[in-house]
């Protein structure tokens, strides 16, 4: 069986991220995806080019989390940044919008650092579900303490991240002020760290 011939931006993606998950093996399903097998666990990879003018996205299929578990988040999102791709390659790299699990790859990285951030501020906030994932914004629940959830708004916009808490009204006034300002350093934090000018 003759190997299928790839988009270069999706032959060298997977490249990357089969030698950076070690053991991994690839199959080629089609010119515009593969999948990366580790174990029982799976990474589909698809390049679906535009027809309106728009660049190619690249959409990433991980149910397990594996990119996030083997840290590779930032090797994705960095992926158009690196020296050592072939002659030619950059040109397609270059204008790719990687999507992983829904989620446009800087709003995937927004997301854990705005979680982490909180964590970091308080041990009492805990991350529970998603409610919404629609490309550049999350809606997820977070608890406080052992009683209290609320709702988060993140929205990744093109020159900075929104974040906005939805807290029930019978919530006392001096938690929301902590949530607040919580929410206030998160976000100056996120957008020096996402968004320098």
């Amino acid at each position: 069986m003759s190997e299928i011939k790839q988009y270069a931006a999706l032959e060298y993606l997977v490249d990357v991220l089969q030698k950076a998950i070690i053991g991994s093996k690839v199959k080629q399903l089609t010119p515009d995806e593969s999948a990366i097998i580790d174990g029982n666990a799976s990474i589909r990879l698809k390049q679906q080019p535009e027809n309106n003018g728009n660049p190619a996205s690249i959409f990433i299929r991980d149910e397990k989390e594996i990119l996030y578990s083997e840290e590779l988040l930032e090797e994705v999102y960095k992926i158009q940044e690196r020296k050592d791709y072939p002659a030619g390659l950059k040109a397609a790299l270059a204008p790719a919008n990687v999507i992983i699990n829904g989620i446009n790859i800087e709003a995937e990285l927004i997301f854990h650092a705005v979680r982490d951030q909180f964590y970091a501020l308080n041990g009492s906030y805990e991350f529970q579900k998603f409610i919404e994932r629609d490309n550049q914004k999350l809606k997820f629940n977070m608890t406080f303490g052992d009683e209290l959830t609320f709702a988060l708004i993140v929205t990744n916009e093109a020159d900075l991240v929104a974040i906005e808490a939805v807290i029930g009204e019978s919530v006392p006034s001096a938690v929301k002020a902590v949530i607040n300002a919580d929410m206030e350093t998160v976000r100056l934090e996120i957008n020096s760290e996402f968004k320098k000018a």
